[in-house]
């Protein structure tokens, strides 16, 4: 006890004389009177019973390892211990003590620390008066809530701020109060156990003024809490305020007037004297100085309006209540900013880090904001959602600065973030998604759009970079957006949050024309149009950008669809008429850099199919065992002659169990015209690469089309729950001749029989490389043809000079399943070349022969007999 340490120094001094006994009986008396007034236990005797003695539930706490542990009841129940010792001082005093929680604290588990009580039960709510802090309460769990009791009645005075705390299930904090003889309350707290202390509030309360008791108090109801509350360092002591009021916050009412606010009640005559204030930028001293709406407040007036910027106020000579002035100058910068409404464009999203790496030092989601004009602009307000939330979330105060950049991110890592520069924390945070988002900035409106953006993980550019990396605008000052201004940081720590982006090029521009990527026909008057790039809104919803033949004529109307400026829906006063085949064409839209559309490349065709019935779309050929590097894929025939949609179909593969997984064939319209052969695969290139594909553009990209297996499978064409058309295959459907399958698709012969009829499949010609995507199938039926080789030129020089280089031979034959040897002799009856032998021949095709024999040596001039 300070007491006695106080006591000992003066007994070492003590000289045996008159005068002395009077000195040593006065500074004794003073020891027995600061007894009760100081309180200083660090429990390092290992008890509570002595210096201090502290009373209550005695039996449910213990010292351990010289810290004040609570060891109540480890049993079902609610239990309220507690203990406190005798103190007086109530005014002019400073608490201070550590907590540490083995918990994470809530409305059912927590501690209180009363430092004013006029009893010794702090667990009875009958005639307790007093104030305490609590850690865990309905209003915040984080941080302390400050409340004034009387009996069963308590006041909640003060909830201070959340706090982030090192281990999030557990607690251990140290904390300070001071309380003047003005009832001013000031709450410090460092939640790393250190006394570092910041500031978290203060309030002014001066109900009770005295006391008789400080002590601590543990509620829980959860058993396994019964030990985890434990305290030491308890100080009390004499706090003397002989400090100067601060300034703690500046801010505009008007052009002309700002508000001051002390960090203390303060006194009026000299809050209220002009001279005392100094502002910078030439404002001077003020026109009037008086007292605001409380006692801490000064308005001061000025002559003449505020321009926008940073502001600083000089103040000297103003003191509080209790005469404490300030006698150094102090000064308090704050920004003014004029009233501006901001436009689309002003701020705008400058790099986001969607999917940050757990190993990373930008390890937490976050998006930038930049200013991209010269003026201050307020951002408080404003609000931000994503592509998929329903509610708006509202960014808390905060101003940008000219040409400035903004960190956003969620309120538990600003910590994180604030060291790369200034960061604005919002709650609730909405997450980003990995692959792709939809990013809207709004005013306070929460209709107004400021920026936009759509990102998807193809904008960085390299696949590496997908995870980890921030996503970067290359060129914040230019109108272009999209991917093409975007890209993967290059910064040294994956991202520039805060600062100029590593990839910033202000020269960077877009000299691509826009693309019109698909038309939609929503109903008979509105068409559905999507771009591959942001078009300006003026030019996109121009009624003469668009023009449809067929007297439909140019649109009433051109609505945006969404924020993006790259989709609209034109809206037509002449109905599209089903079965009516008609062209849409653009022009005069350009990029944001100015590059035209080009329309002659930028055609649309406009029409409104019949509905797909059963047997209009057939399925014509089937690759269910591809060759290495190729890709499996199904081949659909429009045996009417009506234009029909693919979109409206849907593919499957029966499983053993009957059931089947439809897959879309397209999400837009696909128009397969009468009598042609369209095809479906997960991959056109390595089709294209294996066989001979006549028609490309009749190439359809699947990418979740069913997979088939080798030995057998049913591909099934679907319109919802209609079945459309079916075909089963087994591998022993091939040619039994054929030494290998891979790589030979399976043809249907007849249209008008089901594909399901024995020998309506058959095995693709080696004549046609085994497969016909696109076009007709080389094993198809034709009742009309008659059997018949015909040598074409009679004669042949195969001299590459360009004329009759190649003896050419046609054949056709009335059925499938053929098999061919074709040999060639000299008149003489020697055999010089074999052409075919026993090799699967389509139902029609052509045969050459360039002159060589078997060898490779051009054979003599002379007569040949083709045997066939």
């Amino acid at each position: 006890m300070f007491f006695l340490f106080f006591c000992s120094i003066f007994k070492l001094k003590y000289v045996d004389s008159p005068n002395m006994r009077k000195t040593l009986l006065l500074l004794l008396l003073l020891c027995t009177k600061l007894t009760f007034a100081q309180l200083n236990d660090n429990f390092a005797d290992d008890n509570f019973t002595n210096n201090p003695t502290w009373g209550g539930s005695t039996t449910n706490f213990q010292v351990i390892d010289g810290v004040l542990t609570s060891n109540g009841p480890n049993a079902a129940g609610t239990y309220t211990p507690y203990l406190s010792t005798p103190n007086l001082l109530a005014s002019n005093v400073a608490w201070e003590f550590y907590l540490n929680l083995g918990f994470d604290p809530s409305t059912t588990n927590y501690p209180r620390i009363y430092l004013i009580s006029n009893q010794q039960d702090l667990s009875s709510t009958t005639g307790l008066q007093g104030y305490y802090l609590q850690l865990g309460s309905a209003t915040s769990a984080e941080n302390f809530s400050f409340a004034r009791q009387n009996g069963a009645t308590i006041t909640t005075l003060l909830t201070l701020p959340d706090k982030t705390r090192p281990v999030a299930s557990s607690v251990g904090v140290r904390v300070r109060v001071e309380r003047t003889s003005t009832g001013r309350w000031d709450i410090y707290t460092d939640f790393t156990g250190g006394r570092n202390f910041t500031h978290d509030g203060f309030i002014v309360d001066n109900t009770y003024t005295s006391t008789s008791y400080f002590g601590v108090y543990c509620r829980y109801n959860t058993a396994s809490r019964y030990n985890l509350f434990k305290f030491d360092d308890f100080k009390i002591e004499t706090y003397i305020d002989n400090a100067a009021p601060k300034v703690s916050a500046i801010k505009s009412l008007n052009t002309k007037t700002i508000e001051v606010t002390f960090d203390e009640p303060i006194d009026v005559t000299s809050a209220q004297t002009i001279t005392n204030y100094s502002l910078s930028k030439g404002a001077g001293t003020p026109l009037t100085a008086t007292m605001g709406s409380t006692s801490n407040v000064v308005n001061l007036t000025y002559a003449n309006d505020f321009t926008s910027g940073e502001y600083t106020l000089t103040v000297n000579n103003v003191a509080d209540v209790k005469g404490n002035a300030i006698t150094t100058a102090a000064t308090k910068a704050f920004i003014y900013v004029e009233p501006y409404t901001a436009q689309k464009g002003d701020v705008i999203f400058n790099e986001i880090m969607a999917a940050p790496s757990n190993t990373g030092i930008l390890n937490k989601e976050y998006f930038e904001l930049y200013n991209t004009t010269d003026k201050y602009i307020i951002i408080t307000g404003w609000k931000y959602k994503d592509a998929t939330a329903t509610n708006l979330t509202t960014f808390g105060a905060d101003t940008l600065a000219p040409k400035s950049y903004r960190i956003v991110c969620a309120n538990g890592d600003v910590d994180q973030y604030k060291v790369y520069g200034k960061t604005l924390g919002i709650s609730p945070w909405l997450a980003l998604n990995n692959d792709k988002d939809d990013l809207n900035l709004f005013l306070p409106d929460g209709t107004t759009v400021i920026d936009f953006v759509s990102y998807a993980d193809t904008w960085y550019g390299d696949n590496n970079k997908k995870t980890g990396y921030a996503l970067e605008l290359i060129n914040p000052t230019g109108s272009c957006g999209g991917a093409f201004n975007w890209t993967a940081s290059s910064g040294t720590n994956n991202g520039t949050p805060g600062a100029q982006n590593s990839v910033y090029n202000p020269q960077h521009t877009d000299n691509v024309a826009p693309k019109l990527l698909s038309a939609t026909i929503l109903s008979t008057t509105e068409v559905k149009l999507d771009f591959d790039k942001a078009i300006a809104t003026a030019m996109l919803t121009d009624v003469n950008n668009y023009s449809i033949n067929n007297n439909i004529n140019k649109p009433i109307s051109v609505v945006l669809n969404g924020t993006t400026n790259q989709s609209v829906t034109l809206n037509l006063a002449t109905p599209i008429l089903v079965g009516s085949e008609s062209l849409l064409t653009i022009s005069n839209l350009s990029n944001c850099n100015g590059v035209p559309i080009n329309p002659n490349a930028n055609t649309a065709v406009i029409l409104l199919t019949d509905a797909i019935k059963a047997g209009e779309i057939l399925i014509s050929e089937v690759l269910f065992n591809e060759r290495t590097g190729g890709a499996e894929f199904v081949e659909v025939y429009n045996p009417t002659s009506k234009i029909l949609d693919l979109k409206e179909l849907q593919i499957s593969n029966a499983s053993f169990s009957g059931t089947n997984d439809k897959k879309a064939i397209s999400t837009t319209s696909v128009f397969i015209r009468p009598k042609t052969y369209w095809v479906l695969t997960k991959s056109p290139d390595a089709v294209t690469q294996q066989y001979d594909v006549k028609y490309p553009q009749q190439m359809v990209q699947v990418s979740n089309l069913p997979a088939y297996t080798n030995e057998s499978g049913s591909v099934k064409l679907w319109k919802a729950d209609e079945l459309i058309d079916e075909l089963s295959y087994t591998e022993k459907m091939h040619h039994a001749l054929l030494k290998e399958v891979k790589g030979v698709s399976l043809e249907r012969v007849s249209f008008t029989k089901s594909a399901n009829e024995p020998g309506n499949l058959q095995s693709a010609a080696a004549s046609v490389g085994y497969a016909t995507p696109t076009y007709q199938n080389s094993q198809g039926e034709d009742s009309s043809v008659k059997n018949s080789f015909v040598v074409v030129n009679k004669t042949f020089s195969p001299d590459n000079d360009g004329f009759e280089d190649l003896l050419q031979i046609d054949y056709r034959f009335k059925e499938n399943g053929n098999l061919a040897t074709i040999n060639i002799y000299t008149d003489k009856g020697v055999l010089v070349r074999r052409l075919a032998r026993n090799t699967s021949m389509s139902t029609q095709g052509t045969i050459t022969w360039d002159g060589l024999s078997d060898s490779g040596q051009l054979c003599k001039v002379g007569l040949y007999v083709i045997k066939v």
